[in-house]
């Protein structure tokens, strides 16, 4: 006696949860591979973000732009911020010590980390509008460090 066996076919949504499960997969594999690639092409960039070639010895502080003319001001500007280059030419990290700021109206805030030979750093200089008095002004700080001090000043006319 032969039986004959009838194929059943899985309900509808079970054959979509398959192809969705399949699917999900997939796309996993694809992003792993992504972050591998990723990875490797990051790691292979040891001296990404390096501005400046090195010079032999210690740290030295280089800012390009030591001075920024802000050109008319009114008390509607408020505070005004400019971000200002910090570039370490030495061979050793170069280590910020303190921004000394000549006048109240005027602060800093700088990178606590030390600055790897050859890249850069930012200085935010902040100036408040409000305290200076009507004229011409130069307001400035001191950047003092490990490999050297450097003066960044702020200069314009107040209304």
């Amino acid at each position: 006696m032969e039986v004959a066996m009838l194929r059943v076919s899985p309900p509808i949504y079970i054959n979509r949860y398959i192809m969705m499960t399949k699917q999900k997969s997939f796309r996993r594999v694809g992003l792993l591979l992504t972050g591998c690639l990723l990875a490797i092409v990051v790691g292979g960039c040891k001296d990404k973000g390096r501005i400046v070639e090195p010079k032999e010895g210690p740290a030295h502080l280089l800012i390009p732009q030591q001075e920024w003319n802000l050109g008319t001001v009114s008390l509607e500007d408020g505070t005004i911020q400019r971000d200002v280059l910090m570039i370490n030419e030495g061979s050793e990290p170069l280590v910020i010590d303190s921004v000394e700021p000549f006048c109240v109206c005027i602060r800093a805030e700088y990178p606590e980390r030390p600055i790897r030979p050859g890249h850069g750093g930012r200085l935010k200089v902040f100036l408040n509008i409000g305290a200076v008095p009507s004229g011409e002004f130069v307001r400035s700080v001191m950047v003092h460090s490990n490999g050297g001090s450097v003066e960044v000043a702020l200069t314009g006319e107040r209304n």
